[in-house]
């Protein structure tokens, strides 16, 4: 009985040895169990397609006379600082086309070109009706892809900062006459019309809103279109007044959702109008 009982227990101790070195050996193996690793088995094709249409923004900078270079500039500066508010969880890739206002502003194709990275939609936790032990697992990947989500949303971050860099440094010319505001909003028009680009549109101008010489805007339509003019430049308040309302109203009648003209110095809200953006990539 004896020699029986104690061959069970070594028996027992060495089945005990054998089940805890296995465990070791699978912890090790496993990708949560990496001391000082990121966890891996998640990669970029883990994530579903970000599904949501990308925005189409043009951008239009006056470079005629009577608009201060200052202004323009500070314009500039303040829509490529915005441009990481267009990465949004879920959404595609967004397309930005600058422009410069001058005697003919039609004629002339964008000056740039821009391009805001698409983004996965952020990772969802595990269900309020989940069990316990459910929940703790599916807490911890859940946690995995949401690190690996975090930083494909500063990669797409950092390239949105990148193309403000690159608009910045886009070198533009004043124009010799001419202020074609009527071209910007045609090439606007047109850049929106692509019906297979279903996401939020925005028109953004630094400009006086002082027209000069031949305007091309037949048929410039922008339905659905957030318009908004920054640095606006105007030295009486009467004729500022007046302006601002001319144009507002013409905005409106050629489709436009949501208008707004600021002064220098006055918030912006650029791409912050209700479309989706939280202000999150600012």
């Amino acid at each position: 009985m004896y020699i029986t009982s104690r061959g069970r227990r070594l028996r027992r101790i060495v089945l005990s040895g054998s089940f805890l070195i296995t465990a070791s050996v699978c912890t090790a193996c496993s990708p949560s169990g990496i001391s000082g690793s990121r966890a891996t088995g998640v990669s970029d094709g883990s994530f579903s397609a970000a599904t949501r249409p990308g925005a189409v923004v043009v951008v239009c900078l006056d470079t005629s006379r009577s608009y201060p270079t200052a202004e323009r500039e500070s314009a500039r500066n303040a829509v490529a600082e915005a441009l990481p508010k267009l990465v949004l969880p879920g959404r595609r890739a967004s397309t930005v086309y600058v422009y410069t206002i001058g005697v003919n502003t039609y004629g002339e194709p964008p000056k740039l070109r821009l391009g805001i990275p698409a983004l996965p939609g952020r990772p969802v936790g595990a269900g309020a009706g989940a069990g316990p032990l459910e929940r703790k697992r599916v807490a911890a990947g859940t946690r995995e892809f949401t690190e690996r989500w975090g930083e494909l949303r500063k990669r797409a971050l950092s390239s949105a900062r990148a193309e403000g860099r690159r608009l910045n440094a886009l070198k533009v010319s004043e124009s010799a006459s001419g202020t074609d505001l009527g071209g910007c909003l045609k090439n606007a028009s047109e850049q929106f019309a692509d019906r297979s680009r279903k996401g939020p549109r925005y028109l953004v101008m630094a400009s006086d809103l002082d027209p000069v010489g031949l305007q091309q805007q037949s048929t410039a339509r922008m339905t659905g279109a957030t318009v908004s003019v920054v640095d606006f430049t105007c030295s009486q308040a009467v004729q500022c007044d007046a302006r601002k309302s001319r144009w507002t109203k013409k905005f409106h009648e050629l489709g436009a959702s949501r208008v707004s003209i600021t002064r220098p110095g006055y918030p912006e809200h650029l791409f912050d109008d209700g479309s989706g953006s939280t202000g999150e990539g600012s």
